[in-house]
């Protein structure tokens, strides 16, 4: 798994960026996961649920910096060919 994770200030296009490449990788903006929605539970499970379904690309906006060290632990169990964009909000 490749983890990409975009930081920095508010109102920098982060968001914006990561619509773009859901959009190239054929997904629309409600494909977005919005990490502040969710609990930490709901997080692995949305993640990992959506990893063995076979996808290749993963965009995850308004990520906490524990769902990142999440993501980072998990980083081994998750398929090779798997891409994960992350933004974390600040």
């Amino acid at each position: 798994m490749q983890l990409n994770v975009s930081r920095g200030a508010p109102a920098t296009g982060k968001t914006v960026r990561l619509r773009q490449t859901a959009a190239a990788a054929g997904q629309n903006q409600k494909d977005i996961l919005v990490g502040r929605h969710l609990s930490t539970p709901a997080f692995k499970a949305v993640v990992w649920r959506r990893a063995n379904r076979g996808a290749t690309v993963i965009c995850i906006d308004e990520c906490s910096e524990e769902q990142i060290t999440i993501l980072e632990r998990y980083r081994n169990r998750m398929p090779d060919n798997l891409t994960i964009h992350a933004v974390v909000a600040n």
